[in-house]
C-alpha cells in the first residue's frame, strides 16, 4: 500500500498550515457523500458540521474531537463543495457547528460511519488487533513502529481509532511479550551462568588496549588487506570461543535479531551497561549472534577477493608471456630471414636450418591463461596458504556427496598431519583433471602447493555455487536450511504453485514460449525480406540504428522558459517542502518530531549520509547543530526499513501528479550502477574501469517517470543480473495496491540467462541492450523447424531435457522466494556461474536462452521497442547526472566500511535525489496549471520531453537555512509556540 495514503493517519488534529494542494488532495469529498449530505434528513445548519467530519474520519481514521479546529482551508473548500456560505474565520470547533447539540453530534458520528463503510472500535475488533500486533511485533524496531502498525491495521480494516494512549497499550504490551520470548528463547539457547560471564566480558578490556571487548567487537573491518583479514578472523575465533556459533536463535526472525543489534550499535557501550540485566542479555546476545554471521560473511568475501588477487596476478603474467612469446616470434622470424640471405650456405643447407628453426617454433607449446593462472597459484604459497588458514575459522561444511566434501576432508588432514609435501599415494581424482599433472611430479612440494592451489579456488567456486557452506554466516548457509524443506514442498507444491501463480508443468511453460519463439522467428524471416534487417556472410545481424530525434526550437524554448518561470532555490527549501507534504521525517524517527532542533539534527544526519560531507561537516554547514546531535541521527537512519519507507512515500507522492503520466504509465523501470568515488582503504571499493580511480558501486532502479523506486550497495566489476531483479522483485511484492513493473531495461551488465529465468518466473521481463549486438545468435530447441533465412545467426542447442529435469526443483526455488525465505540477491547469486552442475542452474541456464531469444526476435524487429528500451535506460543516466550533482566528492575512508551504514548511504541518496525530483514535478505541474489557466496551454508532446531531473537552480552547497517555523504547523507534535530554527 503506498505510505502517501497514510500521511494523516492517526492524527488528533489536523495542521493548521495546510495549503490548498493537500486540502483539495486529502480533505475533498466524493460527489457521492456530497450527495449523501445533501439528501439526509438533517437539517441544512449541520450540513458542513457532517461534511468536516466525513473528512476527517476518512482521512486520519479518528473522530473528530468537537473541541477540535479545523483547518480555515478545509472548511472553505467543504463550504464550496456544499454550495453554501460561511463565515470560516469565526468557526472556532466543531462544537461550534453544533452549538451544543451534543445528542446530535453522536447521532451525526453514527450516520458518518455508516456512509464511510467504517465499524465502530470494540472488544472484537480489539482481539483481531492484538493478534495483528503479536504479528507485527515481531520484526518492529521499537514501541513507535508497533504503534504506527496499530494505526494502519484499524484504518485498512475500516474500524475507527481509539484514544491514542489505548493503542500505546496495546504496542507496549505487544512489543513486550516478544521481548519475553526473545528472553525465554536466549535463556534456553544460553545458560545462565555462560549468559552472566558473557555479559561480564563485553566490558572488560580487549586485546586491544584502552578499549572494552564490546568497543572491539563493534569495530568495522579496516582495508582490503591481509591484515584486515586477520583482524576479521580474530574476532570471529572470539566469538566462537563464546559459544556463539552454538547458540539456537529460531525463535526469533532476523528482523528482530538485527533490531535488538541496532540497539547496541547505536549507542554507547557505558549506556549498554547501565541497561537491566534482561534487557542487556537480550541485546548482547542478539548483537553477539548477528555479528558472527556478519563477519563470517565479511571473511568469506575478502578470502574470495584475494583469491581473485592471486588470480589476477596470474593474468598479468600471461600478458607478459604473451608479449615474450612474440618477442620470440620475430627473433625467429628475423633469423629466417638471415638464413636466406646467407651466402656461405648453398640452397639445401640454408632450406633445413630454416626447416629446423620452424620446427623449434612451431614447437613451443602455447601459452594458455588457464595453465599460467595454475602455474600462478602453485607459486604463490605464501599468499596461498595465509588465505586458506584464514578459513580455518569459518568451519566449511559441504555436502557428503558432493566431491567438494572430500577435497576439503582431505585438505583438512593434511593440514592437520603437518604435511609438508604431498603424499604419493594421494588420491589425484579428487582434483579437476587440468590439475592432475601439477599434482603427480615427483617434486611432492610442489605438488602440495599445487593441491593447495586447487583447494583455493574450488572452495571459491564452493561458496559461490552453495556446494560449500558455513552454518553460521548470514549468507553463505546451506541451500537446503534456507529453501522450503524437500518434504513440505513435496507434499504442497501443488498449492503453493497455484497460490504464487506458478506453472508446475515444464511442458506448458515451454509450450507458451515455443509458440512465442515460432511467431518470433516469423517476424524475423519477414523482417529479413522488407529489408528492416540483414544478415552478412558471417552471421552478423546488422539493423538500422536508432536515431536521435531532431531538435525542436519550440522544446528548448519551452524548457528554458519553464525553468526560468520556476526560479532558483536552496537544498533545504526543497527538503522542507517536500516533508511538509510527506512527512517523511515522522517515517525516519519512527514518530512525529517534537521540536525543531530535532528535526534540523535528522536532516543534518540525512545529509551526512546522502552527500560526502560527513557528520563535522554537516555541523558547520547547519550551525547550532551538535555533531554529537547529527551522529545520533545518523545511527538512527540505519535502522532498517526506515529509509525505504520514506523513499516510497515521496515516489507515491511525485507520482499523483498528472504531468507523470506524460513521462510513463508506471509500468516500465530502467536499472544501472553508478560508481561513487571512494577510497582505496574501503574494503567493498575496486577500481572504476572509466575514470581509473576506487569507486563503491550503488545500484538504482529508475521508474520510467524518473523515481529511484530501489536503491542498493554493490561491488564493482560483478555482475548485475542479481540487483537488478531483486530491486524489482521488492518493489512490485512491498505494496498490492501500487503499479507493477512487468518491464525492465538493463544494460549487458545487467542480464544472464538464469536472470531473465527468475524475472520471467516473478511475472516481468528483463529486457537488454546488449553490447556487440551483431555477433548474437537466437537459441533454439530442436524441435522448432528455424527458417532457412535465418540458419546463420540460430544455434539448436537448447537442451529441453535440462529444463524438465530442473524444473521442480526451480519451481521450489521460485516458491521460497516468494514466501520470504531467501531473497532473489541469494537466489541469483548461489545459482551463477559457479553452480554449473547444478540441476537447477542447467534449467535456469536453458529456459534463459530461450527467453533471450524470444527477446531478440522482438529487438530485432520492432524499432518501438527498442528506443523504449534506449529511452529508458537514458533517463537513468539523466538521473545519475542529478545524483552526481549531490554526492560529487567521495565516499571518506572510515566511511561505509559497515554493511548498514553503506545501505544508509545509498538509502539517504536516493532520498535526496527523489526530493530534488518529486519537488520539480510539483513544481512543473504547477507552472504549466498556471499557464494554462492564463490561456496558454503548453502542448503534452512538448511536456513529454521535459523531465523533472533538472539541478541548476538548486544550490546543494554553503552555508544552510532550514526555516522550520513555515512548517511547524505541520511537521511538528508540539508548534503552539514555534522556535525558530535557522542558520544564517
Amino acid at each position: 500500500m503506498s505510505s502517501y495514503r497514510y500521511r494523516f493517519v492517526g492524527y488528533e488534529k489536523l495542521p493548521s498550515g495546510l495549503n490548498a494542494d493537500d486540502v483539495q488532495l486529502h480533505c475533498r469529498l466524493p460527489d457521492r457523500l456530497v450527495k449523501e449530505i445533501r439528501d439526509s434528513n438533517y437539517a441544512k445548519r449541520y450540513y458542513l458540521g457532517l461534511a468536516v467530519q466525513l473528512s476527517f474520519l476518512a482521512l486520519t481514521g479518528r473522530n473528530p474531537d468537537s473541541k477540535l479546529r479545523m483547518p480555515t482551508a478545509m472548511l472553505r473548500m467543504l463550504c464550496e463543495q456544499l454550495g453554501i456560505h460561511a463565515n470560516t474565520t469565526a468557526i472556532g470547533s466543531l462544537k461550534a457547528l453544533y452549538q451544543n447539540a451534543d445528542r446530535t453530534l453522536a447521532n451525526h458520528r453514527a450516520w458518518v460511519r455508516e456512509k464511510l463503510g467504517l465499524a465502530a472500535y470494540d472488544t472484537s475488533a480489539e482481539e483481531r488487533l492484538r493478534a495483528a500486533l503479536s504479528q507485527q511485533a515481531i520484526d518492529a524496531a521499537s514501541v513507535d513502529e508497533v504503534f504506527n502498525s496499530a494505526e494502519q491495521w484499524l484504518f485498512d480494516n475500516k474500524i475507527v481509532l481509539p484514544g491514542k494512549r489505548h493503542l500505546q497499550d496495546l504496542a507496549r504490551s505487544a512489543f513486550r511479550v516478544v521481548e519475553e520470548l526473545a528472553l525465554t528463547t536466549i535463556r534456553a539457547a544460553v545458560t545462565p551462568v555462560r549468559l552472566r560471564a558473557i555479559l561480564k566480558v563485553m566490558h572488560e578490556e580487549s586485546m586491544a588496549p584502552g578499549i572494552s571487548v564490546l568497543e572491539w567487537l563493534k569495530q568495522s573491518a579496516g582495508k582490503h588487506s591481509l591484515k584486515a583479514l586477520k583482524e576479521v578472523n580474530t574476532r570471529i575465533d572470539a566469538l566462537k570461543a563464546l559459544g556463539v556459533h552454538l547458540w539456537k536463535l529460531e525463535g526469533l526472525s532476523i528482523g528482530r535479531i538485527h533490531a535488538f543489534t541496532q540497539a547496541v550499535v547505536n549507542r554507547p557501550p557505558s549506556e549498554t551497561a547501565r541497561r537491566i540485566e534482561d534487557t542487556r542479555s537480550v541485546e548482547i546476545v542478539c548483537f553477539l549472534k548477528h555479528l558472527l554471521g556478519e563477519l563470517s560473511d565479511e571473511a568469506i568475501f575478502r578470502n574470495n577477493r584475494h583469491t581473485s588477487d592471486i588470480v589476477r596476478s596470474g593474468t598479468k603474467r600471461v600478458q607478459a608471456k604473451q608479449a615474450q612469446r612474440a618477442h620470440e616470434y620475430r627473433c625467429s622470424i628475423e633469423s629466417m630471414r638471415d638464413i636466406a640471405a646467407n651466402t656461405d650456405m648453398n640452397a639445401e643447407e640454408r632450406l633445413a636450418a630454416i626447416m629446423a628453426l620452424a620446427e623449434d617454433v612451431l614447437g613451443l607449446p602455447p601459452v594458455s591463461h588457464a595453465e599460467v593462472v595454475r602455474e600462478t597459484l602453485t607459486e604463490q604459497t605464501t599468499r596461498v596458504r595465509t588465505v586458506l588458514n584464514g578459513m580455518t575459522c569459518l568451519d566449511l561444511q559441504a555436502d557428503p556427496a558432493h566431491p567438494d566434501c572430500k577435497l576439503l576432508a582431505a585438505l583438512q588432514k593434511l593440514k592437520a598431519a603437518g604435511a609438508k609435501e604431498l603424499p604419493t599415494e594421494f588420491d589425484t581424482s579428487l582434483v579437476d583433471s587440468k590439475w592432475r599433472p601439477l599434482l603427480e611430479v615427483p617434486d611432492r612440494v610442489a605438488a602440495l602447493q599445487a593441491f593447495e592451489g586447487c583447494a583455493l579456488l574450488r572452495i571459491r567456486k564452493g561458496l559461490l555455487g552453495g556446494s560449500l557452506y558455513v552454518n553460521h554466516s548470514a549468507t553463505y548457509q546451506s541451500k537446503e536450511s534456507l529453501l522450503i524443506p524437500q518434504e513440505e514442498w513435496d507434499r504442497n507444491k501443488e498449492a503453493l504453485c497455484e497460490a504464487y501463480g506458478l506453472e508446475l508443468d515444464p511442458r506448458r511453460a515451454l509450450d507458451l514460449q515455443y509458440e512465442l519463439l515460432r511467431a518470433g522467428l516469423a517476424d524475423v524471416e519477414a523482417g529479413l525480406e522488407k529489408g528492416l534487417l540483414e544478415i552478412d556472410e558471417g552471421g552478423s545481424v546488422r539493423i538500422p540504428a536508432i536515431r536521435a530525434m531532431e531538435e525542436e526550437p519550440e522544446l528548448r524554448r519551452t524548457n528554458q522558459f519553464l525553468s526560468e518561470t520556476i526560479g532558483t532555490t536552496q537544498l533545504p527549501d526543497i527538503i522542507l517542502e517536500i516533508d511538509s507534504r510527506t512527512q517523511i521525517s515522522t517515517t525516519l524517527l519512527g514518530r512525529q518530531p517534537e521540536t525543531a532542533q530535532e528535526l534540523v539534527a535528522l536532516y543534518a544526519g540525512l545529509l551526512a549520509h546522502g552527500t560526502e560531507i560527513d557528520a563535522k561537516a554537516a555541523a558547520s554547514m547547519i550551525p547550532g547543530v551538535p555533531v554529537s546531535h547529527v551522529s545520533a541521527a545518523m545511527r538512527m537512519l540505519e535502522a532498517p526499513g526506515r529509509l525505504r519507507a520514506a523513499n516510497d512515500s515521496v515516489v507515491a507522492f511525485q507520482q499523483r501528479f498528472p504531468i507523470v503520466n506524460l513521462w510513463s504509465d508506471g509500468t516500465k523501470a530502467s536499472s544501472d550502477m553508478m560508481a561513487l568515488d571512494a577510497t582505496r582503504h574501503l574494503s567493498i571499493a575496486r577500481t572504476d574501469p572509466r575514470r581509473k580511480t576506487a569507486a563503491a558501486g550503488i545500484y538504482t532502479h529508475i521508474l520510467g517517470s524518473y523515481p529511484v523506486i530501489f536503491d542498493q550497495p554493490i561491488v564493482l566489476m560483478t555482475r548485475q543480473d542479481a540487483p537488478a531483479v531483486h530491486g524489482i522483485d521488492a518493489y512490485n511484492s512491498n505494496s498490492e495496491d501500487r503499479i507493477k513493473v512487468d518491464l525492465l531495461a538493463v544494460d549487458t551488465h545487467g542480464y544472464t540467462y538464469s536472470g531473465m529465468s527468475v524475472a520471467k518466473l516473478l511475472r516481468f521481463d528483463l529486457c537488454p541492450q546488449l553490447a556487440g549486438l551483431p555477433d548474437r545468435k537466437i537459441w533454439t530447441p530442436r524441435s522448432i523447424k528455424v527458417p532457412d533465412a535465418l540458419e546463420k545467426v540460430a544455434i539448436p542447442t537448447i537442451t529441453e531435457k535440462a529444463i524438465r529435469d530442473g524444473w521442480d526443483q526451480t519451481m521450489r526455488l521460485i516458491a521460497s522466494i516468494k514466501s520470504g525465505r531467501v531473497s532473489v540477491a541469494w537466489a541469483l547469486a548461489r545459482h551463477g556461474s559457479a553452480a554449473a552442475g547444478d540441476d537447477v542452474r542447467r534449467c535456469l541456464d536453458q529456459y534463459g536462452r530461450l527467453l533471450r531469444s524470444v527477446f531478440l526476435c522482438d529487438y530485432f524487429t520492432n524499432d518501438t521497442f527498442r528506443r523504449e528500451i534506449h529511452t529508458l535506460l537514458n533517463r537513468g543516466e539523466s538521473v545519475h547526472l542529478l545524483q552526481r550533482a549531490i554526492y560529487y566528492g567521495r565516499v571518506a575512508a572510515e566511511r561505509g566500511r559497515r554493511r548498514d551504514e553503506l545501505r544508509s548511504i545509498s538509502g539517504a541518496h536516493a532520498l535526496l535525489t527523489n526530493m530534488v525530483i518529486g519537488w520539480n514535478t510539483m513544481k512543473l505541474q504547477e507552472t504549466v496549471d498556471r499557464l494554462k489557466s492564463g490561456g496558454q496551454p503548453i502542448e503534452e508532446n512538448v511536456l513529454r520531453r521535459i523531465g523533472p531531473v533538472h539541478f541548476g537552480h538548486i544550490n546543494f552547497r554553503g552555508l544552510m537555512s532550514f526555516s522550520v517555523d513555515r512548517y511547524a504547523s505541520v511537521l511538528l507534535r508540539e508548534h503552539a509556540a514555534p522556535k525558530r530554527a535557522r542558520a544564517s
